[in-house]
């Protein structure tokens, strides 16, 4: 009877064990550093431009890395992830890159909001690693809104789509891409930002 209890405790154990989930831990944690070092005016205007922190969609909230493999399906790489979320990540990476095209007379960030001309917010709507298509994809889509903060005027507003092919369908493959999607979204951004800026009748 008692090595019958014990047989049954020990089983009873082990499933609790099986069925536990088990958080694997993360190995590999990666960056966005890449961003438009372009530069659009010999001398900067009068204006000045604050860019808010980027948001994020729900399911993009997260220093995850995220792939499809499955249609409608967002999964998880295990043991890879961003050091902070892609749109913590893409902050400072804006500000650079319109600080870098020596357009405006300053570039704020933060709660600067009403001493300077014009606000840029961004929403990132989605940042994965597509396997669906050979080679992987990495793919980064946000909408960008430029606003005159005098009157709160929005001026205009642009959905960007990146799409890099992976130089390897790898975890680090999706980050060298990721790299690449940054620096041409933020040239493309700061072209938006400036080209309305400049059509702008104040």
């Amino acid at each position: 009877m008692k090595k019958t209890n014990l047989a049954l405790l020990f089983g009873v154990h082990w499933m609790l064990y099986a069925c536990s989930p088990v958080k694997t831990p993360v190995t590999d944690q990666y960056n966005l550093t890449s961003y438009s070092t372009k530069k659009t005016a010999h001398e900067p205007t009068h204006r000045s431009l604050l860019v808010s922190l980027p948001e994020a969609v729900s399911g993009y909230q997260t220093e995850q890395m995220l792939y499809i493999k499955k249609p409608y399906e967002l999964s998880v790489f295990a043991h890879s992830a961003w050091i902070s979320s892609p749109a913590n990540m893409l902050y400072p990476l804006i500000v650079e890159s319109l600080q870098n095209s020596y357009y405006f007379t300053a570039v704020a960030s933060g709660s600067y909001a009403d001493k300077t001309d014009y606000r840029v917010d961004t929403q990132l709507l989605s940042f994965q690693q597509n396997f669906l298509v050979k080679p992987s994809q990495m793919e980064l889509r946000a909408k960008v809104v430029l606003t005159h903060v005098e009157d709160n005027r929005v001026i205009a507003s642009r959905i960007i789509n990146e799409r890099i092919s992976c130089p390897q369908d790898s975890p680090y493959g999706g980050v060298l891409a990721a790299n690449q999607a940054t620096r041409q979204f933020t040239a493309k951004l700061s072209d938006f930002v400036i080209e309305h800026v400049k059509q702008d009748k104040v």
